[in-house]
């Protein structure tokens, strides 16, 4: 299984975003026959999440991470049931090269290596149902994400500084060489990829505006190929958010 999984990550990682793209043109209904009539069909959305980041590794790293997490979405409908979306959510945190696990962690500040800005792109189907008429709507999807991640020097620091971690004043490597280990880190072995599930629901708010909830859960799927031990927890993602649809 293990080996399965690694085959597939190898043969499409060089092509997610291609693939995103054509899936979301060819499910696209041929209903509209014109670019103004498809941009007049997409459902906007704006959200606020707070995003809750897993970890579990002791005095080694951080506690888990509690982030606010503006985004976007835009969704096409099928017909009443069915529509697909494309959501983008930002986060930005710092993380540290934890020489003894040799990984990137949740950093505490005085541990810092890097700012993280996250994008996680997600593309879903969506389940729309309306038991009780225009009253509310209830969502429930699921689909692929991405967390792409830009990788920055922490402030207050300069490459040449001595890296050092909890417990550990001298690593033998200096905050230039960390941060590129959080870098290879973040974007090896496909740790970008995350897919998804979620729900909520809406009600009317103003005139054709809706106002409503989201739960999503991430997974960190590329530890099935990777084979690393972690904690179980370790690298999954929670949000809990509101949501406005215009």
């Amino acid at each position: 299984m293990k080996f399965f999984f690694s085959l597939l990550y190898r043969r499409l990682n060089k092509r997610y975003i291609a693939v995103i793209l054509v899936l979301f043109t060819v499910l696209m209904p041929l209903k509209a026959q014109s670019f103004g009539e498809v941009f007049s069909d997409l459902q906007w959305s704006v959200r606020g999440t707070l995003l809750f980041l897993f970890e579990n590794n002791g005095n080694d790293s951080a506690p888990m991470p509690i982030l606010p997490s503006p985004g976007v979405g835009v969704s096409y409908s099928i017909n009443d049931l069915l529509a697909l979306e494309l959501t983008l959510d930002i986060y930005g945190t710092t993380f540290e090269y934890n020489v003894n696990l040799q990984r990137a962690v949740a950093a505490n500040d005085e541990f810092r290596d890097a700012f993280v800005i996250g994008s996680i792109l997600g593309l879903q189907p969506v389940f729309c149902f309306n038991p009780m008429g225009e009253a509310f709507t209830i969502r429930a999807y699921g689909g692929l994400g991405f967390d792409l991640r830009m990788i920055f020097r922490a402030y207050g620091l300069e490459d040449d500084h001595p890296h050092h971690n909890n417990n550990n004043p001298n690593t033998g490597i200096n905050v230039g060489q960390a941060r590129k280990e959080i870098s290879s880190y973040f974007w090896g072995n496909g740790r970008f990829i995350y897919p998804f599930m979620g729900g909520g629901m809406d009600f009317p708010f103003h005139d054709s505006m809706q106002l409503g909830f989201d739960l999503r859960l991430w997974f960190p799927v590329w530890r099935i190929w990777t084979g690393q031990d972690l904690p179980f927890i370790d690298s999954f993602r929670f949000g809990l958010g509101f949501r406005l649809t215009f």
